[in-house]
């Protein structure tokens, strides 16, 4: 039963072998305050969640497992806000609340990234506060919410600026609060134009949109693309409805339902039109978005008639559930803790690891002695940013075998190595 748990269900991200990002957040939350602070400022995230990463580490250690119950609890934490956002504002009965909050708890981008090592259910976590406190009027915790999301995630400023035109509260306040680092992070890494990794719109991402940050798919993943857009079709669809319910009426009910329409769409509609220009379009950015777009149709969902109800929430319900089958099916990382096992194993004292692709640079340096690993058959100048490089030093960037009897174990991207020395 709990080898099942543990590799049929999303409980099998929690116990994976680290992937290259995650292993990166452990070299940096490793590092002393001072350097997480220079570091981060050249990278591509602010500092806080490193920060909280650092002291978690040195209470809790380093396994994969305790690295990633910082993001389990955020997860959480996110739901909890969730459930008091239904008995609060949607006014429910507390089974009712519970089968909702169950329902927000299995969706697949939430539950996918409560389980990685990364800043990404941090940032949920105070978007949706900030959002919380933004509806209640509750300026202290809204400003709270709103600095702290700043400091975890970059694309909470486009979350301010949203709220900002939605309810003049705290923003202001906020992005002072924001400017010294954003002005330090400016002077750091200066201004241009950079590559980036992620894919060019099409004209189907204008509906896709609204399924992606549902599901938390991604084309490159290469599942569930035929049915993305019919299921997108469908959300679109009964967010019409709604609108179609609430157009001549005025109220609570009313400004709740504007509420969750702009927090669930109007972001990642812009954040799709800005990338046919500049993709930045990624789900797990947009992981604010998905919890809006939960409780708008589970708002949608309690004003139907009763039998259509069940079908809407039966439907949401099946697709999740066969999402999150996909993900298991699809998403576990490569298991590079057992290969590097193995080559440690069969290391003498003076070889070294080489990696072929610096995708693996971090993950190697997890599972094996930082000083033995390097990064193989490139220049310092082809690998990109967006990668890590600030955590990659030049001197671990080699073209160059070692002398026998010293051998590196070289590692290709597909989890094999070979054994090659110079002579």
């Amino acid at each position: 039963m709990i080898n099942v748990l543990f590799t049929k269900t999303p409980l099998m991200f929690f116990v994976q072998s680290f992937w290259s990002d995650e292993a990166f957040s452990y070299l940096m939350a490793k590092k002393s305050l001072l350097n997480i602070v220079v570091l981060s400022a050249k990278d591509f995230s602010p500092p806080l969640y490193y920060f909280l990463l650092h002291f978690w580490m040195n209470v809790f250690g380093t396994s994969e497992v305790m690295i990633r119950l910082l993001s389990v609890i955020f997860y959480w934490a996110t739901i909890y806000v969730c459930f008091i956002f239904l008995s609060d504002f949607f006014k429910m009965k507390l089974k009712k609340a519970f089968f909702y909050t169950f329902f927000i708890a299995i969706n697949p981008i939430l539950l996918y990234y409560a389980f990685e090592a990364r800043m990404y259910s941090m940032f949920a976590f105070f978007s949706v506060l900030s959002f919380y406190a933004l509806y209640k009027k509750n300026d202290k915790l809204y400003l709270f919410a709103a600095v702290l999301g700043l400091y975890t995630h970059y694309f909470m400023v486009f979350v301010v600026i949203l709220q900002y035109f939605m309810s003049k509260s705290k923003q202001l306040k906020a992005f002072v609060i924001f400017l010294p680092w954003g002005l330090y992070t400016l002077i750091s890494k200066g201004v241009g134009p950079e590559p980036f990794w992620i894919q060019s719109f099409s004209l189907s991402n204008l509906v896709n949109f609204v399924g992606s940050i549902y599901t938390g798919y991604e084309p490159e993943l290469n599942f569930f693309s035929n049915s993305i857009f019919l299921f997108s079709l469908v959300i679109l669809i009964l967010i019409g409805f709604g609108y179609l319910n609430h157009k001549n009426n005025r109220g609570e009910k009313h400004r709740l339902f504007r509420y969750l329409i702009i927090w669930a769409l109007a972001i990642p509609f812009f954040i799709t039109l800005i990338s046919y220009i500049k993709p930045i379009f990624l789900p797990r950015y947009l992981i604010f978005s998905t919890i809006g777009l939960l409780l708008l149709l589970i708002f949608i969902a309690e004003e139907l008639p009763i039998p259509f109800r069940v079908g809407v929430v039966g439907l949401l319900i099946a697709v999740t559930l066969y999402y999150q089958g996909l993900q298991v099916a699809y998403r576990r990382k490569a298991d590079l803790r057992k290969t590097i096992g193995e080559i440690k194993l069969l290391m003498s004292k003076g070889d070294k690891l080489y990696v072929s692709s610096e995708q693996d640079f971090f993950t190697a340096q997890y599972y094996l002695d930082e000083n033995r690993v390097y990064v193989w058959g490139k220049t310092y100048q082809e690998i990109p940013d967006y990668v890590g490089k600030v955590l990659i030093p030049q001197e671990k960037v080699v073209r160059i075998l070692p002398f026998y009897p010293n051998k590196a174990f070289v590692l290709t991207r597909d989890g094999n190595y070979t054994i090659q020395a110079a002579y």
